[in-house]
């Protein structure tokens, strides 16, 4: 299986991008990510910008590979432990999934078209994150459900 983390924008925190370098690092040792970076809508300051929001969900569609299973990461979303995710990510590489794509909506979340073409709708906190702390959190829980999976040690 691939996966694929599909993403406004650039990281621009250098912090979150190192973090975000060592799990792809680490996470390609076990399996195949890759990051989508789908282009950023301007937006003005203040309040849903609902044209933003429009422009870069039928850019998260665009990108998301035919056959793909896509996954987007939505507060409204089922919560997952770290047990119940490894689960859940273990069953789709082992059922034969070619590509599993999470979506990470920008400052003003997804359509609703994004996430009705999603199979999974996933909450990585009851919290709304910004979205480069929800692409962290997101990598290092793959990272952990892929070094279980493994029986590798996790790093400590």
């Amino acid at each position: 299986m691939k996966l694929l983390v599909a993403a406004p924008g650039r990281i621009h925190h250098p912090a979150a991008q190192n973090y975000l370098d060592d799990y792809t690092r680490r996470i390609q040792r076990i399996m195949p990510v890759d990051r989508l970076t789908i282009r950023e809508a301007k937006r003005s300051k203040g309040g849903v910008n609902k044209r933003a929001r429009k422009r870069e969900s039928a850019a998260v569609l665009n990108a998301v590979p035919q056959g793909a299973v896509l996954a987007a990461l939505d507060v409204q979303g089922k919560v997952y432990d770290s047990n119940a995710f490894l689960l859940w990510l273990v069953g789709l590489a082992e059922s034969g999934t070619r590509d599993l794509v999470f979506a990470i909506g920008g400052p003003d979340g997804h359509e609703p078209g994004v996430l009705e073409a999603a199979r999974y709708r996933i909450a990585l906190s009851p919290m709304v994150l910004p979205h480069e702390l929800a692409e962290v959190v997101l990598m290092e829980q793959i990272y952990r459900a892929l070094t279980r999976w493994k029986g590798f040690p996790y790093h400590r």
